[in-house]
């Protein structure tokens, strides 16, 4: 038997609240494909990176001094803005660099996350996901949603499209209401369906090949 141990750093700590359930989900179900033996994957991060200090040369030091007891670092940087696609993939990418620099290329593998825009994006992804996390039985169109996943993935403000459908369904328009769905929605969320974005599907290529130079996947 082998066995997985993950750790994240997310600079937006909403992202979590999704990514956290999310990723051992999608671990789970590539080890069950093509692991080449019996591969545990732990419900929860080995260590959430980042805690007390979010700069790169902070990441890098601290993510070293954990390198022996991890196989995989997933990066979600968050940049902040909108329509900021390019700059995000930028600096997730500069924070595995200068892990890398600082340790070297040995595993553990540094996997960013880069949903176009916003993670929003992802949980948009799949409509019945959001409609069954709120128990709204009304259409897709009544909720506010986009129709399919390349339509989440073109807008280019999805974290006020996702309030404003919440709002849609239930009548209320509090940002805490919306965050306190991230989880249940990505328990519930159809990885076809998040396959049919391009930045998902990037990922997960990503996370495949990392899966592979480790020998847990063929």
């Amino acid at each position: 038997m082998k066995y997985i141990s993950w750790a994240t750093f997310y600079e937006g700590q909403t992202d979590g609240l999704y990514l956290d359930v999310l990723l051992p989900r999608i671990l789970r179900e590539l080890v069950a494909e093509t692991g080449t033996d019996i591969v545990e994957v732990p419900d929860f991060s080995t260590v959430r990176l980042g805690t007390k200090s979010r700069t790169k040369e902070e990441f890098a030091r601290e993510a070293c001094e954990f390198r022996s007891a991890l196989d995989i670092i997933f990066v979600h940087a968050d940049t902040g803005g909108r329509g900021v696609e390019r700059n995000l993939a930028d600096r997730s990418s500069g924070f595995c660099e200068a892990f890398h620099q600082r340790c070297g290329a040995a595993p553990p593998h540094c996997v960013t996350i880069t949903p176009r825009h916003e993670t929003e994006a992802w949980l948009l992804a799949d409509p019945t996901a959001i409609m069954a996390a709120l128990g709204f039985n009304g259409t897709v169109i009544e909720a506010r949603l986009p129709l399919t996943a390349r339509d989440a993935e073109r807008l280019t403000d999805p974290k006020e499209t996702l309030r404003t459908a919440v709002h849609a369904m239930t009548g209320r328009k509090r940002k805490h209401l919306v965050e306190n769905l991230f989880p249940a929605i990505a328990q519930r969320q159809s990885l076809t369906s998040l396959r049919s974005t391009r930045s998902f599907s990037l990922f997960e290529g990503n996370l495949k090949r990392c899966l592979k130079a480790q020998n847990l996947i063929e």
